[in-house]
């Protein structure tokens, strides 16, 4: 078989000239240049063929071209799949790692003003002159927030998870205390969810319904009893 000549450059012309190629050249391209490397590299299979020369642009080069078309769409649909989910990870890392960062910095910064700063000052004296009634789940959750030291906030899931209760039940409670000036809202949480730290009123009054539960108990009314 004799040795096969090189597909012609579609965008060059017989007489050396720069041309616009027709579509159909363009896509035979890959087919054309099968042809030729089946025909240079295996020419025993490319003689059983019957290919020539003039197979370039033929029905043979348009089906070889259509599989290699294909296979190359297929392969950019995975390589743009695969760069865009790595842009996704990167992204997602990237802001939960910034959200983590400024929390932490936040919390650092208002523990160290807390300890050292200049600006540290004692609790404003507040005179409670009607404890408002709160509900067994409303001062766990108090006790909980009295638990934290300075510059930490519990988010909404936190409070749940602890008090091991669903988020929209921990949600209502912890809204109803916030309008009650026991809580206060503050950014903490991941995903920008809510958290909230303990007020001076709130501490006053969970001090006070403590102090309540204690003189109802049992044992102390069995106290009072002996000593009347």
């Amino acid at each position: 078989m004799d040795v096969l000549a090189q597909p012609q450059n579609p965008f060059v012309d017989d007489a050396g000239t720069l041309v616009l190629p027709s579509l159909l050249k363009l896509f035979c391209l890959p087919g054309d240049w099968g042809i030729y490397a089946l025909a240079t590299y295996l020419p025993s299979v490319a003689q059983w063929l019957g290919l020539t020369a003039g197979d370039y642009g033929s029905a043979y080069s348009a089906a070889a071209s259509v599989v290699v078309w294909a296979v190359a769409t297929i392969l950019l649909i995975m390589a743009w799949a695969a760069i865009r989910d790595f842009d996704r990870a990167v992204t997602r890392g990237v802001s939960g790692l910034a959200s983590e960062t400024m929390r932490r910095i936040r919390m650092a910064i208002a523990r160290f003003k807390y300890r050292h700063g200049s600006k540290r000052r004692t609790e404003p004296v507040i005179e409670v002159t009607e404890v408002p009634d709160l509900g067994l789940d409303e001062i766990r959750v108090l006790r909980l927030h009295a638990t934290l030291g300075p510059g930490y906030a519990l988010a909404v899931s936190d409070v749940a998870e602890r008090l091991e209760a669903r988020g929209y039940q921990i949600r209502g409670v912890l809204e109803r205390l916030q309008g009650l000036q026991l809580l206060q809202a503050t950014v903490g949480g991941l995903d920008g969810e809510s958290a909230y730290t303990l007020t001076s009123l709130g501490r006053i009054v969970l001090n006070k319904k403590i102090a309540e539960l204690k003189q109802r108990s049992p044992a102390a009314q069995s106290r009072r009893t002996a000593k009347a």
